[in-house]
């Protein structure tokens, strides 16, 4: 028989707490990962946020930034706030827009009309009418002409001008044709079967082989702007920096067990000079990104990934600072937990979102950014920081705690931008240069081998890099691939879009 008092409840009962504490924190953490899932594919990807006028939270003091809007002229409906009435549509550059395209005219006469009638007016009705892209042939004769012979020369002399350069040789698609099979692929996200498909609908049978090989010669031909654009980048003093996955099909001897190879593209953005620049590497350590930055001297704006702290820490060169979105977005992610002390902080970077809203508004120079973001983002932050580090001592293991631990890890580097005018607060340049890779894998799935990869970065490099500049990629495109091949090598920088857009009337560069 065992007796009550060899039983030591005690440590049955904090084993049993400790197991249900477990178990409750695994449940948390299923049920955290199942709200991001939902919002992910349900949710809205807004990550706006909008302090309720009537409810300011752990006595958060009104900062001294111009309103956004007026609260006190708000109109509440149905329980909601809601500010000023939808303005009304301004259609003047539309209509502008109208009136510099071809017009064509035609009458519609009244039948039967009776005798002496008298015209007193006319109304027009404008309609916006589409003609559907279509091929032509365009047919370059050559005239030759045979010099008459000279007394005792049997040569005959025939004189024609050159035969017109070609962007791929002995290929009959010109540049116009190539341009525009290239910004359907990488611009629109047309794959190329659909545009297989839409040229046929026109009565053109192009064979889906021809229009992948015209698309990689094409791609292959523009290759030589490539390191240029590199150099262009890599010589400036600060850039944006992120990594986006890639999925590429390595074929092997057998070409039934293909496999998937999880490849990355990595982005270079500089947002001063409005370039960008795409690497096709294996993977996503240290060794990968090195391979650009080994000859970089500057200032590299991240997100919190550690490669990118381990690069700078080798290169003394390189000052590596963070993303004050992607810690804002941790509180965002923990607002659904705790709305309270998530909305705190979220309020705190609201207002200083404002600043920076207030300097671009107002077209300050970098100096006069440096002095405003001193003056009012400094004291925000640093607000913000001894609050974080007064909530960090007692909050248990949640979504809130570790929003704060990621912002408090990268602090310095996420206050860093305040000491630079030209310097932006986030990394949202080059996370907006590459969203059209994220859209255009969506489409085409991944890349067919290690050199379609490649040709990928070069594209997206050049691509990108047009849209940075406002510039119509097909108008770039077009020029470029028709005088490309007589161009001279040492002044190929020329062809860039950020130095092309430079010698072009802003009628024919502009969207």
């Amino acid at each position: 028989m065992i007796l009550s008092s060899t039983i030591d409840y005690k440590s049955l009962y904090e084993g049993q707490k400790k197991e249900n504490e477990d178990l409750q924190s695994e449940v948390l953490k299923m049920q955290l990962q199942l709200l991001k899932f939902s919002r992910m594919i349900f949710g809205s990807k807004s990550e706006a946020f909008k302090v309720n006028p009537a409810q300011l939270t752990l006595e958060i003091q009104a900062e001294q930034i111009p309103a956004v809007c007026d609260l006190s002229s708000a109109k509440r409906v149905e329980g909601y706030v809601k500010g000023n009435p939808a303005k009304t549509r301004d259609l003047s550059e539309f209509g502008s827009y109208l009136d510099s395209l071809p017009h064509f005219y035609e009458t519609r006469e009244p039948e039967n009309l009776p005798e002496g009638a008298e015209k007193i007016g006319e109304d027009e009705h404008k309609i916006l009418e589409y003609t559907p892209g279509k091929l032509f042939v365009r047919v370059i004769v050559i005239p030759k002409y045979k010099l008459p012979e000279k007394n005792g020369d049997d040569t005959v002399k025939i004189i024609a001008i050159e035969a017109p350069s070609r962007p791929l040789r002995k290929c009959i698609a010109g540049a116009s044709t190539l341009a525009q099979i290239l910004v359907d692929k990488y611009t629109d996200h047309l794959p190329v079967f659909r545009q297989k498909a839409r040229f046929a609908r026109d009565g053109t049978i192009i064979p889906y082989n021809t229009l992948l090989d015209w698309t990689g010669k094409t791609i292959d031909l523009l290759e030589v702007l490539y390191p240029v654009l590199k150099k262009a980048i890599l010589s400036t003093r600060y850039i944006h920096v992120d990594e986006t996955g890639l999925k590429v099909l390595c074929s092997g001897e057998n070409k039934r067990h293909r496999k998937i190879h999880d490849g990355y593209l990595w982005c270079y953005n500089n947002s001063i000079e409005k370039m960008v620049f795409f690497d096709y590497q294996h993977g996503r350590g240290e060794k990968h990104a090195e391979v650009i930055l080994k000859d970089f001297r500057g200032i590299i704006q991240t997100d919190g990934w550690q490669v990118y702290q381990g690069i700078a820490s080798k290169q003394e060169d390189i000052k590596q600072i963070c993303c004050l979105a992607h810690a804002r977005r941790k509180f965002d992610e923990a607002l659904s937990t705790d709305k309270e002390l998530a909305g705190y902080a979220l309020a705190k970077f609201q207002a200083i979102y404002e600043v920076e809203r207030y300097c671009k508004d107002n077209n300050l120079s970098y100096e006069e950014i440096k002095d405003t973001r001193q003056a009012r983002s400094a004291p925000l932050l640093n607000e913000l920081h001894e609050w974080m580090t007064e909530q960090y001592k007692t909050l248990p293991s949640a979504p809130i705690s570790t929003a704060i631990g990621y912002a408090m890890r990268h602090w310095e580097r996420l206050c860093y931008y305040t000491k630079d005018g030209m310097l932006k607060p986030d990394n949202n340049p080059v996370e907006n240069a590459i969203r059209p890779t994220v859209l255009g894998r969506k489409n085409f799935l991944f890349a067919g081998s290690q050199r379609g990869a490649e040709r990928i970065a070069i594209i997206y490099s050049l691509l990108g890099t047009c849209k940075l500049n406002n510039i119509n990629p097909y108008l770039w495109l077009k020029d470029v691939l028709s005088r490309i091949n007589d161009h001279p090598i040492n002044k190929i920088s020329e062809l860039l879009p950020h130095n092309w857009i430079k010698n072009q009337p802003t009628q024919v560069a502009s969207l």
